[in-house]
């Protein structure tokens, strides 16, 4: 993917468009292993590959999520294809019959994709929803701190005992919408975490078919948990690319 970290999209004279619902989810959603830079930095733009997923090369700009991959044999189809927010990248013929665009090797989808991207350029209702999506939205907060303790308490307690804690957590919220104190604010925000926690693990421990809640278990959890890892890897492989350009002062 060296050779086309920033190719001409004139390189793809044919119009394209993307597929009009999703058909992968986000890398950041999958446990794809560590991240591993595959590509200089040209331009503020990198290529990623990961140690648990081969077939899969993700496109980044600064230490930006990506809303561009390329993923092999997907979907049933043979090649490499591009994808913008998950959404197959394909060609449309005069009758508005749809074709994936696929390619033999990675490099070739990875020239589609750009040229897709600057056709298809990002919009703010894009970007907020795919954020989300990404793990930056409200799973992002389950690592906090004052989840986590929320979480250690409920940790092996049954359904009855959980909708005692949530009843009680919404009592307190209650009591600190009724009472507010301007000197406090914390407190009502402190209230609402503790009772929209509680109502998280109530269901995930509902939807779960085990007998207690187990945070191991915890697919919300496991999924912010993910993200964060998926986020800090794409960090530190745009530190190691802006090391080692040519011209920086840790590659001389």
């Amino acid at each position: 993917m060296t050779d086309t970290t920033r190719p001409d999209p004139a390189a793809v004279p044919v119009p394209l468009d993307l597929s009009a619902t999703r058909s992968r989810p986000l890398p950041a959603r999958r446990d794809l292993g560590r991240a591993i830079l595959d590509s200089a930095l040209v331009r503020g733009a990198i290529w990623l590959r990961w140690s648990g997923h081969d077939g899969i090369r993700t496109l980044h700009h600064g230490a930006g999520l990506a809303r561009g991959w390329v993923e092999k044999d997907i979907d049933g189809l043979a090649g490499w294809a591009a994808l913008v927010d998950g959404r197959l990248v394909v060609t449309r013929d005069s009758a508005g019959r749809t074709q994936p665009v696929l390619h033999p090797e990675s490099w070739e989808a990875g020239v589609t994709l750009h040229a897709a991207l600057a056709q298809h350029p990002a919009h703010p209702d894009d970007d907020q929803s795919t954020d989300e999506d990404e793990g930056q939205g409200p799973e992002d907060g389950l690592l906090g701190e004052r989840r986590t303790r929320i979480r250690r308490k409920a940790a092996g307690l049954t359904l009855d005992a959980i909708d005692q804690a949530l009843n009680g957590a919404h009592t307190d919220l209650r009591a600190a919408g009724r009472y507010p104190d301007a000197e406090d604010e914390s407190t009502l925000g402190h209230a609402a975490l503790a009772y929209q926690e509680w109502q998280r693990i109530r269901d995930e421990a509902a939807n779960s078919g085990r007998e207690t809640y187990d945070q191991d278990h915890d697919l919300g959890l496991r999924r912010a948990q993910t993200a964060a890892r998926h986020r800090q890897d794409v960090a530190n492989c745009v530190r190691e690319a802006t090391r080692c350009r040519p011209g920086s002062s840790a590659a001389t």
